[in-house]
């Protein structure tokens, strides 16, 4: 290996690690003898897991900045394409009626993205609340630092991000901060969530209160590695992605299986979104329409659901309060409720 490592490759190398412990230890779980359809579901759940690792090196493969290193990320995607196929043998080893079974108990994990002003922070935030009504576990996380995702789940907002004993500063890490080595995602979770109505737990990035943004720089890598390593089969995760490409380029949504890409009516909403088709692609995309009126779809871009717009929903937002809780009964919510029904039928694998 070169002698010339810089902090990023330094970074990248450990980050790499740290995602083989973790599979490591979830694949040691997955031996428990708790019957077939645990067993099952966790296989499940491994697969999952080692293909959002492999999705999260696609941005270094094609970095000139990571040369350096292709080696180790060589052998990274090799364990994980491994892991994957171990996976795959496992599963196929059950029944048919076990699969059916633990994929039901799988819990969903949906990125949701779009322009800003597009909406998908009442989708990402009511959704989340809605999959919990259903007596389900669920995460909702939010990357972006303008306030929204609390105030939609009926939290108060917070500028705070994770605290300092949850992350620790890495110069090879994004914004130099990244998670704690002593702690897990699971460990983020259990301990710094914030539970929420309906039973959401919420963790979000912090929001910019000061010109250095010190409490979004802090947490953006670190939940970002919650995201990818966060295990627990059958937890729902909905996280609100910041509005735009850079996030879904960085592969922030590299942990979903669902990728919901929110579009408004207006022209430059479909712009962008047209550049972000691409960057999801692997992630079973779904385009939604949101604050439709009577406007045709955009030419070329196919919904699979149209929200329409809502003045009682806009009302609640402009309150900073639920929408789900002032209007549940206001059209914009009833489309949700369907949205949200129709994503639990498919399957979360």
């Amino acid at each position: 290996m070169p002698d010339s490592l810089t902090p990023r490759d330094l970074w990248a190398i450990e980050t790499m690690r740290r995602q083989g412990a973790i599979m490591e230890e979830a694949i040691a779980a997955a031996g428990a003898d708790d019957g077939p359809t645990s067993r099952c579901r966790r296989w499940l759940a491994i697969r999952r897991q080692a293909a959002g690792y492999e999705r999260y090196l696609e941005p270094w493969r094609d970095a000139a900045s990571f040369g350096r290193v292709a080696a180790p990320i060589g052998r990274h995607r090799e364990a994980m394409q491994g892991h994957q196929s171990r996976a795959e043998i496992e599963i196929d080893g059950a029944d048919a009626e076990t699969r059916r079974l633990a994929r039901h108990g799988l819990g969903i994990r949906v990125a949701v993205v779009g322009k800003g002003g597009a909406g998908k922070t009442v989708l990402a935030g009511t959704m989340a609340r809605l999959l919990a009504r259903q007596a389900r576990q669920v995460l909702a996380v939010d990357l972006d630092t303008n306030p929204g995702l609390a105030y939609t789940l009926g939290l108060p907002s917070t500028e705070a991000g994770l605290p300092f004993e949850a992350v620790e500063e890495d110069p090879g890490a994004n914004y130099g901060w990244q998670l704690a080595a002593d702690t897990t995602p699971d460990e983020v979770v259990s301990r710094f969530s914030t539970p929420g109505p309906d039973g959401v737990h919420f963790l979000g990035v912090g929001k910019i209160g000061s010109i250095e943004k010190e409490a979004a720089k802090r947490s953006v890598a670190a939940l970002v590695q919650v995201l990818l390593g966060f295990g627990r089969p059958d937890w729902d995760i909905v996280a609100d992605l910041e509005a735009g490409p850079t996030t879904p380029f960085e592969r922030y949504h590299g942990f979903a299986g669902d990728t919901m890409v929110v579009v408004g009516p207006a022209w430059r909403s479909g712009m962008t979104v047209r550049r972000l088709l691409p960057m999801v692609a692997s992630q079973r995309p779904v385009m939604i329409g949101n604050r439709f009126g009577d406007e045709p779809d955009h030419p070329g871009l196919a919904l699979a659901a149209r929200i329409p717009f809502d003045p009682e929903v806009a009302e609640a937002e402009r309150r900073g309060l639920s929408p789900l809780d002032v209007c549940p009964d206001a059209p914009a919510i009833r489309a949700i409720v369907e949205l949200t029904e129709r994503l639990l039928l498919a399957p979360a694998d």
